[in-house]
């Protein structure tokens, strides 16, 4: 293969990588993009000097470029140019899907380990001391704007709600690109995604649902472990993409889907039912309400991850008999 068309290639997967991992980058190097004089920032916009609106933008257009890469350039030399021309359309743009959620996955799951967890209090809730949606209402009512320093922010805890904002944005985005570039998802992903995309954008809108701001530290608490349990679901992605990378041989192919399989079913168990109902049930009395409402969401999601858990066992059953039979 000639020098510059091993070149290119490389030298867009080094820019998709830089272009999803955007968002961590910044967020760990402060007064980079976002200021470090947490004076001139508002609590209520999470510290950031922008809306949520344009982080997700930002996220958004990121991933679009990235998929245009990807496609156009990365994948065909990463799978061969000659098995890559022997995929459908459909299972491109999967490829794609692939690599771009695993990335930004892995960014999201890198910030809230390594920068939000530390805020996170089963007794309190995510970011207690900081309430966003409490800022806004004191702004609208009383005319009075909060700056981070004003609330007792130090640039650590800056840092920390920053990405919380972009990690919610970027998953967001995500899901919102994977609808539009591949519209024959099946229903149920379809209406996970919507979901989703909704519950996040109405949780965390500064703006939206005041009555409850004093709830908002234990929303975000519950919303701490569904988004870290999607962003670790990078491994599945992984998983699953090995699947395809191990084609055909079928016996290998198991192995791999299976393999996803119990990644999947302990980030369901662990984050999408147990801690979130964990602490939904502790603080009962101060949910209300609004309880049924986050018991519906993790019905919803967990009958949806399961119906994806028997797919794969299809798959798995599938692939089994191929390796036993002869030729």
């Amino acid at each position: 293969m000639p020098l510059s068309k091993r070149v290119t290639p490389v030298l867009g997967g080094l820019v998709v990588a830089l272009l999803l991992w955007k968002p961590t980058m910044v967020v760990f190097f402060p007064g980079f993009i976002y200021t470090q004089d947490l004076a001139t920032v508002l609590l209520n916009d999470g510290c950031i000097g922008s809306t949520t609106q344009t982080i997700f933008v930002f996220c958004l257009l990121e991933i679009l470029v990235a998929c245009v890469l990807l496609k156009s350039h990365v994948l065909p030399w990463v799978f061969g140019e000659a098995r890559w021309g022997t995929y459908d359309e459909l299972k491109k743009q999967k490829m794609v899907g692939f690599f771009i959620k695993i990335i930004v996955r892995l960014g999201c799951m890198v910030q809230i380990l390594a920068l939000v967890m530390p805020w996170l209090s089963l007794r309190n809730g995510l970011f207690a001391d900081f309430n966003v949606k409490t800022a806004y209402q004191k702004m609208a009512k009383d005319h009075v704007a909060t700056t981070c320093a004003e609330a007792g922010m130090d640039l650590k805890a800056a840092v920390a709600l920053r990405a919380w904002t972009f990690t919610r944005d970027d998953m967001m985005a995500v899901m919102a690109w994977e609808l539009a570039f591949i519209p024959s998802l099946p229903m149920d992903a379809w209406l996970h995604h919507l979901f989703v995309i909704l519950g996040v954008a109405i949780g965390s809108d500064p703006m939206v649902l005041g009555s409850h701001a004093a709830l908002q530290p234990f929303i975000d608490g519950v919303a701490f472990f569904l988004v870290l349990g999607a962003a670790a679901a990078a491994m599945v992605e992984a998983a699953v993409l090995m699947y395809h990378f191990s084609a055909p041989n079928a016996t290998r192919q198991a192995q791999w889907m299976i393999c996803s399989m119990v990644i999947q079913a302990i980030l369901v168990i662990v984050f999408f039912v147990a801690l979130p109902v964990s602490l939904v049930m502790r603080h009962l009395g101060n949910f209300g309400g609004l309880a049924i409402g986050f018991a519906v969401l993790v019905v919803f999601l967990a009958a949806v991850e399961c119906k994806m858990l028997v797919v794969k066992a299809a798959i798995v059953k599938s692939a089994r008999k191929k390796s036993t039979t002869p030729g």
